[in-house]
């Protein structure tokens, strides 16, 4: 695209994506529909970027594409390894509150209270690994 000098108080155009070899024209359409929210926001960003609507969506789009980080499996594991850790957490909770209500109605505490901690420490310290080997992961 050449771009023609304009005076200060005249916008620069917005760049249209260039038109395909040998004539040929784009025979594909696609519609998406978006809320006025949306529609803003793209608007906006397209404008900042001085490219049309159209031109700024396929290029963000097909940048997405190619700098995705192809998934082999390893973040969706880590994810649900998380999961996973959350739900032992939020059940090691669940136990810990019983033991301190039987502490306090009997006056004695049980001794599955030092296992129970001893499994919490080890959850915590298997979420804070995931979690350290997702931050490495992740762009």
């Amino acid at each position: 695209m050449t771009t023609v000098r304009r005076s200060s108080d005249e916008p620069e155009p917005l760049q249209r994506r260039a038109k395909l070899g040998g004539g040929r024209r784009r025979e594909r359409e696609l519609r998406i529909r978006v809320s006025d929210v949306e529609y803003e926001e793209i608007h906006e960003a397209a404008t900042r970027a001085g490219l049309a609507c159209s031109a700024f969506v396929v290029r963000t789009v097909r940048t997405a594409i190619r700098e995705q980080r192809p998934l082999d499996g390893a973040l969706v594991a880590l994810h649900a390894e998380l999961r996973n850790a959350s739900r032992q957490v939020n059940a090691v909770g669940v136990n810990l509150n019983q033991l301190v209500r039987h502490a306090n109605a009997y006056n004695e505490v049980p001794e599955s209270v030092e296992w129970l901690a001893a499994y919490c420490f080890q959850v915590v310290r298997r979420a804070e690994a995931l979690i350290v080997e997702l931050g490495r992961r992740l762009p």
